[in-house]
């Protein structure tokens, strides 16, 4: 995941805004109303830390995991009260127990092996207490079957962005597109190449995999259904458990 080093200043300046401007008011309706004020929560694929700096501003506790050493130095610059560290969602371990967790922005479909999904949610529900809810959100088939990864171009004086060569494996259920990135660094041009992959998994899957983990109590809603529209909101889905470990 060190290779969204270099998409960081992107994603930090574009994509955590337009996608949690949307995705919060969801939290807040499925998940964050059922915690406790200043309650403790771990964001797990914390990206830049916009989700993080929106809940600290609510006066939660939070802390972030990220593969991406280069999210978590923006995470920190943008949420100086949050604890982030470097961590892959499939390994991470905690020395504290935390109150809730969320994960965003189809990150877990980055998981690609099924076996890396249930670690995942193994860990986290290691790192929760008892009765501690995660939400979080997944892509299926219509996601990737629509307009995923559509070719995109953004243009300014000082740094250009395209998205190309989408494809999805519906045999596979493997989807990838390639981002290229220029930026113009002290009078250079620097340009930098990332090719995103990700898995989709049905519902039964993931059930299965929370299960396993030890969670209970499974709901889930369609994004385009809780109001979020376009592209962001095609076969998106939220869910929350509960934690059911003692």
């Amino acid at each position: 995941m060190a290779v969204y080093d270099d998409f960081a200043w992107f994603y930090n300046r574009y994509w955590n805004k337009e996608f949690h401007t949307l995705a919060f008011p969801i939290l807040e309706r499925i998940w964050l109303r059922r915690l406790p004020p200043g309650a403790s929560i771990l964001d797990i694929c914390c990206g830049t830390g916009y989700l993080a700096g929106l809940l600290a501003r609510r006066g939660y506790r939070v802390a972030g995991i990220d593969a991406s050493a280069e999210m978590i130095r923006y995470a920190r610059q943008n949420v100086p009260e949050g604890d982030f560290r470097i961590a892959e969602a499939a390994s991470f371990r905690a020395k504290m127990k935390y109150d809730a967790a969320v994960c965003t922005f189809d990150s877990l479909n980055h998981l690609l092996e099924a076996s890396e999904l249930e670690a995942a949610f193994r860990n986290t529900a290691a790192v929760l207490h008892p009765g501690a809810l995660f939400a979080f959100d997944m892509l299926l088939d219509e996601a990737y079957k629509t307009h995923w990864g559509k070719s995109f171009a953004l243009v300014r004086e000082d740094h250009v962005l395209t998205i190309t060569g989408s494809g999805y494996d519906s045999r596979r259920r493997l989807a990838f597109c390639t981002i290229t990135m220029f930026r113009l660094i002290d009078g250079s041009w620097h340009r930098s190449d990332v090719v995103v992959e990700e898995r989709c998994y049905d519902c039964d899957e993931i059930r299965e995999a929370l299960g396993d983990a030890g969670f209970r109590g499974l709901v889930y809603y369609s994004a385009g259904d809780l109001g979020m529209g376009g592209q962001l909101g095609e076969g998106r889905i939220f869910f929350v458990v509960e934690n059911a470990q003692s």
